[in-house]
């Protein structure tokens, strides 16, 4: 649960400060990690500078600014290598744009309804089609 502070005027300008709750279900928490792919996150949401490298999918590490990352579609998080920083959707969000986390989860609120539906026999084609193409993947 996330407190959240508003502030509320009246006519005679003052400012009292009132809380609030705001929840965020489990289940909303998970969807926004993992329906929104992490590539498209990177590329198109937050606009990381990104490359394919050796096959893989790098971006620009937003806590040390080097290319030494990965990310992993099968689990739809990403790595960086040389600070030894894990992100989910959200984590990369607040990061990039140094925003709180219920501020994060509205951007990716924004960003569900940009995704492009795939129903449940598209998503395994894609999937099983990323694993053949991984290096020891199947044969």
């Amino acid at each position: 649960m996330h407190l959240v502070k508003a502030k509320v005027f009246d006519n005679s300008d003052r400012c009292e400060v009132t809380s609030m709750k705001k929840n965020f279900s489990s289940s909303e928490l998970f969807e926004l990690r993992n329906a929104i792919p992490m590539d498209m996150l990177i590329k198109d949401g937050l606009r990381i500078p990104s490359k394919v490298s050796d096959d893989v999918f790098r971006f620009l590490c937003p806590i040390c600014n080097e290319f030494q990352t990965s990310v992993n579609p099968a689990t739809n998080l990403a790595r960086c290598f040389r600070c030894e920083k894990n992100f989910n959707t959200i984590d990369l969000v607040m990061s990039v744009r140094r925003s709180g986390f219920k501020e994060s989860i509205l951007f990716l609120k924004q960003m569900l309804g940009k995704v492009p539906n795939q129903d449940a026999s598209q998503a395994l084609n894609a999937f099983t089609a990323e694993i053949g193409q991984m290096p020891g993947g199947l044969k």
